[in-house]
């Protein structure tokens, strides 16, 4: 017998608005639960939570949307059974979705998408079809709410098998963890190189850090490290994390391996493959390449290669980019010249940051300074690391300016001083009732060595009357006391420029 139930305005225009709403969230759900891991464990958090929100939110209305059918339209009793077990638990198994979702690398990867992407627009298609006799009339209930609601039911299902797919990866995992754990345990301490770099990889980033320290104290890494590259299983993507010296024989080694390994990955026909396929190879040589030639290693040539090799290829990433810049002759020995890893890598070219970069050690303090002192480009070090921005650069300047046996250049001046003005220009100046002490004064600054570098400027011909005002200003807005007072004698003691 034909439905003759007639159209229900109301319940339609509820449904169009809801299923409106719906949409937004269904859209922002599939988006979000697409990509819950891309970021770092932070976003990936805040991704889930709002993964939840939105799974909550689109249920709901789905669940307002299939009451306003059952009530407003013509809902067989079997479908509207079926739509109040199936549409709730849908809702469940989408929160079970996310859960295997969070971790998209592993098995059954992005799969189970399937069901929060295709159960809401199956509800919202019979809901639909219940509020609108057209619809009715044309499509038979039966074989409809069978079709429907039989494939929600089935789409539902799928999470078992998609749970089960996760629980043997975890178990694989598992196994793979406590073989690694105990082949670890086994492994002597004084194993060779070789022995080790199968445990560099692991999900257990900190395991791999300890690990990696542990090697870089090992007395045979370097002569390991050498032969390795002679046979060319060196792992490239850590050469900087084993803390060995860029001897010439290490150099070599790695450039040989280095054009070893990217001839076989040149194409005979440009764009013929997908970049993905030579990411890896191509993040492990940049690692190395960065390291050799930031160690005053010449494997210019070695980057052109890996450069040309990979940009050949599909769809490439920044590292194609890293490599070219590689080839900028300033690249070369930039971290020995900057940022040495070791004391005994300084040399008289290395900038003066790396020697100061060595003096909060109280072994090398002494020396480092010593050799800062030698330096025949340290003034214009010193102007470089004022000027440069970079973070406590210009404050380690002021710091050991009376120490660094610096020239008092016009370039140094301007820096310095312009320094030291910034330094005291943010420092609150207190009221006279606030009785702030001076050293107070001398929390805020660190230490107070601004007030020692600006004497040393004036004393060495710079012009620093405005900041001798303001630091005497500044150190006048709080009590006084021997301390301030002496320091107050010393800037009114230095030669002033009328």
């Amino acid at each position: 017998m034909p439905d003759t139930r007639p159209l229900a305005p109301g319940g339609v225009a509820f449904a169009g608005v809801a299923s409106v709403v719906a949409l937004v969230f269904y859209a922002l759900q599939v988006a979000t639960l697409s990509d819950l891991a891309s970021s770092d464990a932070a976003g990936n958090g805040y991704a889930q939570a709002y993964a939840a929100i939105e799974i909550i939110f689109l249920w709901l209305l789905l669940g307002a949307i299939a009451l306003t059918a059952f009530f407003k339209g013509a809902m067989p009793n079997g479908a509207a059974l079926a739509a109040l077990i199936l549409v709730p638990s849908s809702g469940l198994i989408a929160f079970n979705v996310l859960g295997l979702l969070s971790r998209p690398e592993q098995p059954p990867h992005l799969w189970p998408l399937i069901i929060p992407a295709s159960v809401p627009p199956l509800i919202v298609a019979y809901c639909f079809w219940a509020l609108l006799p057209p619809l009715r009339a044309a499509v038979p209930a039966r074989s409809f709410s069978i079709a429907i609601w039989g494939l929600v039911f089935i789409l539902c299902t799928a999470v078992v098998p998609f749970d089960a797919v996760r629980k043997a990866a975890d178990n694989r995992d598992r196994a793979a963890i406590e073989k690694y754990n105990a082949d670890l345990a086994r492994l002597p301490q004084d194993a060779p190189l070789w022995d080790w770099t199968p445990f560099f990889v692991s999900r257990n980033a900190t395991q791999v850090d300890d690990i990696l320290k542990h090697v870089s104290t090992l007395d045979r890494r370097q002569a390991d490290a050498e032969a390795m590259l002679a046979r060319g299983d060196f792992p490239l993507a850590f050469m900087a994390r084993l803390d060995l010296t860029p001897t010439p024989a290490l150099c070599d080694g790695a450039r040989a391996m280095l054009r070893k390994r990217v001839a076989p990955l040149v194409l005979d026909t440009p764009n013929s493959k997908a970049y993905s396929d030579i990411a890896d190879q191509v993040s492990d040589a940049l690692a190395a390449l960065k390291w050799l030639i930031g160690y005053d290693c010449d494997a210019t040539a070695e980057a052109q290669a890996w450069e040309t090799m990979a940009a050949a290829y599909k769809d490439t990433n920044y590292d194609v980019y890293e490599l070219r810049e590689l080839r900028d002759p300033k690249q070369m020995g930039n971290i020995v010249r900057n940022y040495p890893a070791r004391f005994s890598q300084l040399t008289p070219q290395a900038h003066l940051r790396a020697w100061l970069s060595f003096e909060d050690k109280k072994e090398y303090r002494d020396a480092a300074l010593a050799g800062a002192r030698k330096l025949d480009h340290r003034t214009a070090d010193a102007v470089e690391m004022l000027r440069s921005g970079g973070v406590g650069q210009p404050w380690t300047v002021l710091r050991l300016l009376t120490v660094l046996d610096l020239e008092a250049t016009p370039a140094l001046c301007n820096a310095a001083l312009w320094e030291v003005h910034n330094e005291l220009a943010p420092i609150h100046r207190p009221a006279p009732d606030e009785r702030m002490s001076y050293r107070e004064l001398l929390d805020q600054l660190g230490t107070g060595d601004q007030f020692n570098a600006l004497i040393w400027l004036a004393s060495h011909g710079c012009d620093a009357e405005p900041q001798l005002i303001e630091a005497e200003s500044l150190i006048g807005t709080y009590q006084t006391s021997p301390a301030s007072a002496a320091m107050l004698a010393k800037l009114a003691a230095v030669p002033r420029k009328k």
